[in-house]
C-alpha cells in the first residue's frame, strides 16, 4: 500500500499537503524534524501517519504527543482515536484531570508538556513517586513531539522540551518540534544543537489559509465596552474580544449586559471547573465552523491555545507578537474575511514592556494591511528573532538542566513545574468556617495570581485562612489545618487561601469577584482516588521468576524491539549481548528474595521450595529486597564498564521504589546456586554473584540525569523490568494509580 493510500485510509482525507508528504518521508526514514506550518495545515496528521505505519520499524513503538493545555489534548486524542482504530492501536488522553495512564502505556499518548516533563524526571504528576521510573522509561524510548512550541515558556518548557529532545536525538531517537510561529534564527540556532531536517508549509498549498483575508487595523486608544458596541453593530456578526486582564474583562461584559441583542458569554482563568467546560461547550455551538448563532465572546489569553472557535470581529489589547499572532488565529480561521482591531494598553500587565512596545511599533506599520502567514513570520522574525540568544544560552539551559536533576533527584513535584512554567498563583476557596471540614482540601477551587491576592489583602484587610501541616501528631488528627494569615506577606505561590464570604464572591456569569458578598464553596469531601490493589498470589521464586521472563519475551520485548536495538548501539554492544543481560534482570531481579530473613519472615522452612510471593498480604518487617538484588549482581552488571553498570545496577535497586538507597545486611539461603541453576543460569554468572553482603547505604537517587545516555538506559530497563514484573504478578496499570496522600499532593 503506497504513503497516499495509508493517507487516505487513515486520516480520511483525499490529498495531503507538500509539507505533510516531507515530514511524512522524514519520519518514515527515522529521521527528526522541525515543522513550521500554520494552523489548520494538518501538522498533527504528518505525525500520526508514519507513526502508523512506521512504528517498530523505522520508529519507536511509542509516540508521545506534549502540547501546552488540556483542552488541546482532549480534542486531539479523540481524532487520533479514530486514525489508530484503523491499526488496531489504543490511544490515551493523559492530564491532570484525565489521568488515563499513569504509567504511560499505550502506544500513543497525548499529554501536556508539564506530563511529559515530570515523568522523565522520576517524578510523575499523576502518579505516585515510588512508581516514578516507569513512565520515565517510556519518554526515554519513545518518538517524542512537542507541538505549539511558540507558546511554551521559552525560559522554561521550551529549555525542558528542548532538554527532551537533544538527550533523545543522541541515542539516534527521533523527535518533532511543531509551531506556526518560531523565529528563523530560533531554527538556526536549533542546527547548532541537535540533528533534525526542517519543513516550511507554504501558505499557498493551504486552501484555508490561501482562502484567509484578515485586515489588521491600529486603533491607538484604549479598549471600551462603547468600542465592542461600535464594532458589533457595524458587522452585526460573530465578535470576539480579548482582554489582557480578567478584571478589565469582567468590567467589559458588566457594561455589555443587557446592551446587546445577541448571545453574550465571558470566560477567562477565574472559573470553576465546571461552569468553564459549561462555557466552552457553549462557546463551541456559537462559534463552530457553520454555525449561524451570533455572539460576543469576552475573553482573556486562555482562547489563545485550545479553542477551536473564529469570529468575522475581533477586538483585542496589545500583547506581545506571539500572543497577539494567538488570538488573531481565532479571526476567519477557516478562511474567508475578518477584522482584528488592536487597541494600546497604558501598563503591559502581565507582559513583558519591551515585547509589547516593539509589537506596538509594527502593528502601526502594518495599519490597514492583510496579516497573512508570511506576514506573521515577518513580524515573528523582527520583533522575537533578537531575543533567540537570550532563550537559548548556555546560562539558561543549565539553569533549567539543574532544575530537573534536582527535582529527580529530591523528587520534587514542585522543581518540576518550575522546569515548565513560572508559577505565581496560588489556588483559594471561599467558606465561613474551614475549621468545620473534615477535609478543607476538598473545597472547590480557583487559580489566582499571589500578587492579586496580596494586593486584594491589603486593600479589605479580608479574614483569610491558609491551610498548614498540622504539626500535631495524633492518628485522629487531619494532615492539613486552616490557619487564619495576618499579612499580606503570608500569601505565596502554590498555597491554598480560604477566604470569608463576607469579602468575596462567585457566580457562573462573571466568575470570582473580589466583592462581598458570597457563599460558601461546596466540599466535594476527601479528595481521595484509590486504585484497586491486586493480590499476590502464593508463588515460588522459581515461578514467578520464570513468568517474569516470559512476559518479556511474549509481551515487551516485541513491542520494544526497535528502542532495544537503539539503546545496544548506543553502547556500541551486540543486540543479542543486551538482551542477554536484559533476560538475566527479569529472571534475577528478585534474587533478594533468597536472603535468608526474608524466606523466614514469610514463612518458609528449610527444605522448602523459596518463596517470591507468601499469598498472605501484607507482611511486617521484610527487608527490602530490590537494593540486595542489585548488589548480588553487581560484578555481572559492571563487566561492561561502569556507567552502563549502573544503568543496570539502579534499575534492579529501584525496582520496587525510585530513591531506594539502602541496603540491609543479607545471605542467601543455602542451596541458592540449585535454584539458579533450574532456571538455566550459566555457571560463569552463578559464580559472579555475591551470596552474602554488609548492610549500607548507597546514596539516594543519582544524579544519572545529567548523564542522558546513562539516565535514558536506567529509566528504560527500570521500565521494562517494572511492568514485567507487574504483569507477572497479574497487576495492571490501574494497580498503581494512587495519589501520595488525600490532600493533593499529586
Amino acid at each position: 500500500m503506497s504513503v497516499d493510500d495509508d493517507f487516505r485510509l487513515i486520516t480520511g482525507f483525499k490529498e495531503f499537503y507538500p509539507h505533510q508528504r516531507e515530514t511524512i518521508e522524514y519520519l518514515s526514514n527515522g529521521k527528526s524534524v522541525v515543522l513550521r506550518a500554520p494552523t489548520g495545515s494538518g501538522k498533527s496528521e504528518a505525525v500520526v501517519l508514519p507513526f502508523l505505519t512506521n512504528m517498530n520499524k523505522t520508529l519507536p513503538s511509542q509516540m508521545l504527543y506534549s502540547l501546552p493545555v488540556r483542552t488541546l489534548v482532549d480534542d486531539l486524542s479523540s481524532r487520533f482515536a479514530k486514525y489508530s482504530n484503523v491499526k488496531w492501536l489504543s490511544v490515551a488522553g493523559h492530564h491532570g484531570k484525565r489521568i488515563e495512564t499513569p504509567l504511560f502505556y499505550p502506544p500513543i499518548i497525548v499529554t501536556t508538556i508539564d506530563q511529559t516533563v515530570g515523568a522523565y524526571v522520576c517524578t510523575p504528576l499523576s502518579l505516585s513517586l515510588r512508581h516514578g521510573n516507569i513512565p520515565a522509561g517510556a519518554v526515554s524510548s519513545a518518538l517524542l513531539v512537542f507541538d505549539e512550541v511558540h507558546t511554551f515558556d521559552p525560559e522554561r518548557a521550551l529549555q525542558s522540551a528542548l532538554i527532551l529532545a537533544r538527550h533523545s536525538n543522541r541515542l539516534n531517537l527521533p523527535f518533532v518540534f511543531m509551531s506556526a510561529t518560531m523565529p528563523d534564527s530560533f531554527i538556526k540556532k536549533l542546527e547548532g544543537i541537535i540533528d533534525f531536517e526542517k519543513v516550511d508549509a507554504d501558505e499557498k498549498d493551504i486552501p484555508i489559509r490561501k482562502n484567509r483575508d484578515v485586515l489588521v487595523y491600529w486603533e491607538g486608544r484604549k479598549l471600551t465596552s462603547k468600542n465592542v458596541m461600535e464594532k458589533y453593530n457595524t458587522s452585526k456578526g460573530k465578535t470576539i474580544v480579548v482582554c489582557n486582564t480578567v478584571s478589565k474583562a469582567q468590567e467589559i461584559y458588566r457594561e455589555l449586559k443587557g446592551k446587546v441583542d445577541c448571545e453574550l458569554v465571558l470566560l477567562h482563568s477565574r472559573f470553576l471547573e465546571e461552569d468553564r467546560n459549561e462555557k466552552e461547550e457553549k462557546l463551541k455551538e456559537i462559534f463552530k465552523k457553520g454555525s449561524e448563532r451570533i455572539g460576543i465572546l469576552v475573553s482573556t489569553q486562555v482562547i489563545e491555545v485550545g479553542l477551536d472557535i473564529s469570529c468575522d470581529t475581533m477586538l483585542t489589547e496589545l500583547s506581545p507578537i506571539d500572543s497577539l499572532i494567538q488570538r488573531a488565529g481565532r479571526c476567519a480561521r477557516w478562511g474567508g474575511k475578518g477584522r482584528l482591531y488592536v487597541y494600546d494598553v497604558e501598563k503591559p500587565n502581565p507582559y513583558r514592556k519591551d515585547l509589547v512596545d516593539e509589537t506596538r511599533k509594527k502593528i502601526k506599520e502594518i495599519d490597514g494591511r492583510k496579516l497573512s502567514w508570511e506576514a506573521e513570520k515577518a513580524l515573528v522574525n523582527d520583533i522575537l528573532g533578537e531575543y533567540v540568544g537570550e532563550w537559548l544560552n548556555i546560562e539558561n539551559t543549565a539553569r533549567i538542566l539543574n532544575t530537573l536533576a534536582q527535582a529527580a533527584f529530591e523528587g520534587n513535584r514542585k522543581l518540576t513545574e518550575d522546569a515548565v512554567r513560572e508559577t505565581f498563583s496560588c489556588e483559594i476557596s471561599i467558606h465561613d468556617d474551614p475549621s468545620t471540614l473534615e477535609n478543607a482540601y476538598g473545597l472547590k477551587k480557583i487559580k489566582v495570581h499571589a500578587g492579586v491576592l496580596r494586593k486584594f489583602f491589603k486593600d479589605s484587610e479580608p479574614i483569610v485562612w491558609k491551610l498548614v501541616d498540622n504539626n500535631i501528631i495524633s492518628d485522629e488528627s487531619p494532615i492539613i489545618i486552616p490557619r487564619k494569615i495576618s499579612s499580606a506577606e503570608e500569601i505565596l505561590p502554590y498555597g491554598f487561601y480560604i477566604i470569608h464570604p463576607n469579602y468575596i464572591s462567585y457566580d457562573k456569569h462573571n466568575g470570582l469577584l473580589f466583592e462581598p458578598r458570597g457563599e460558601s464553596f461546596e466540599c466535594m469531601g476527601r479528595g481521595e482516588r484509590r486504585a484497586p490493589e491486586y493480590e499476590y498470589k502464593r508463588e515460588t521464586w522459581v515461578e514467578h521468576s520464570m513468568r517474569t521472563l516470559e512476559v518479556f519475551e511474549s509481551i515487551f520485548l516485541p513491542r520494544y524491539k526497535f528502542a532495544i536495538d537503539k539503546f545496544a548501539k548506543a553502547w556500541k554492544v551486540e543486540f543479542s549481548e543486551f538482551l542477554e543481560e536484559l533476560n538475566l534482570v527479569m529472571l534475577l531481579h528478585d534474587i533478594g528474595k533468597l536472603n535468608k530473613e526474608w524466606q523466614k519472615k514469610v514463612g518458609w522452612q528449610e527444605g522448602e521450595e523459596p518463596l517470591a510471593h507468601s499469598g498472605e498480604g501484607s507482611i511486617e518487617g521484610l527487608p527490602s529486597h530490590a537494593p540486595i538484588s542489585a548488589y548480588a549482581l553487581s560484578r555481572i552488571f559492571y563487566k561492561w564498564g561502569t556507567e552502563i553498570g549502573q544503568a543496570f545496577y539502579f534499575a534492579l535497586a529501584h525496582h520496587h521504589s525510585v530513591r531506594a538507597s539502602k541496603m540491609s545486611k543479607y545471605r542467601l539461603i543455602d542451596n541458592w546456586e540449585s535454584y539458579l541453576r533450574q532456571l538455566s543460569i550459566s555457571n560463569v554468572y552463578v559464580e559472579g554473584i555475591h551470596s552474602r553482603g554488609e548492610g549500607k547505604l548507597f546514596g539516594k537517587f543519582p544524579e544519572l540525569i545529567n548523564h542522558e545516555k546513562l539516565y535514558h538506559t536506567y529509566t528504560f530497563i527500570s521500565r521494562l523490568l517494572r511492568l514485567s514484573d507487574r504483569t507477572a504478578t497479574g497487576g495492571g496499570e490501574d494497580a498503581v494509580l494512587r495519589y501520595e496522600n488525600w490532600h493533593g499532593n499529586v
